[in-house]
């Protein structure tokens, strides 16, 4: 993220919208910090500078969004829209085609989600991709998928419910079932490095897709977990 305002301090230029790989907690607070220090602005009471945080960001949402940026700046020049999501539904994306192609003179959007890749090609093809900025896996999920790979299909079932009742929903419990997806994939490669065969080959496939999905408004961590348990 550090080039994006490199950038800027030595051109003068800024992006309208970025889209910045990662999490709220990993992304938001550095950025909003960034920003306020690059670009001389206050965050706290500004009502030119939003910062919202949701499940899916649906399009309600997005024709507000699409609305509120028309209006002038209140108190300088730019505008600034920090949006962070696990799910952006086609739907919502579809209503701010426009308006990521052509925003007001001086707004500027930041669009947190865990993978550029959700996003509609014509979205994406109007954004600046950052790469993934996320913490490093911590020793919850790190610990999960050592026991979760030794155990046998049962005990993964028991695990998986004790891990969905871990911490509140929603955000926190994505998150942490994001978390330890990621870990069981970067296990797996390293026991398959140079495995080319078809059941190998399946499973990355498979989880691959429930990290796809577990970033889609309604779609059960839990039920995702069990169903990557009994495909590996």
């Amino acid at each position: 993220m550090d080039h994006i305002f490199e950038h800027y301090n030595k051109s003068g230029y800024l992006h309208h919208a970025y889209v910045i790989e990662g999490t709220h907690e990993s992304v938001v607070p550095s950025l909003v910090s960034a920003i306020e220090r690059n670009l001389n602005m206050v965050a706290k009471g500004n009502p030119d500078f939003m910062v919202t945080r949701h499940d899916s960001f649906t399009i309600t949402e997005a024709r507000a969004l699409k609305n509120v940026q028309t209006r002038a700046a209140w108190g300088g020049e730019r505008k600034i829209y920090i949006i962070s999501a696990l799910s952006f539904p086609l739907e919502a994306q579809n209503a701010l085609l426009k308006t990521f192609e052509e925003p007001t003179e001086g707004t500027h959007f930041f669009i947190i989600l865990p993978r550029a890749e959700i996003l509609l090609p014509t979205l994406l093809s109007r954004v600046l991709v950052v790469g993934k900025m996320i913490s490093p896996v911590n020793d919850v999920a790190a610990t999960f998928v050592e026991k979760f790979l030794a155990a046998t299909l049962e005990n993964r079932f028991v695990m998986i419910k004790k891990l969905a009742e871990k911490k509140d929903r929603d955000t926190v419990d994505r998150e942490l079932f994001r978390q330890v997806l990621d870990t069981l994939e970067q296990k797996l490669a390293a026991r398959t490095k140079g495995r080319r065969d078809g059941n190998s080959a399946r499973i990355f496939r498979e989880i691959y897709r429930a990290k796809s999905y577990l970033a889609t408004r309604g779609a059960s961590p839990k039920m995702l977990l069990e169903h990557i348990a009994m495909v590996v």
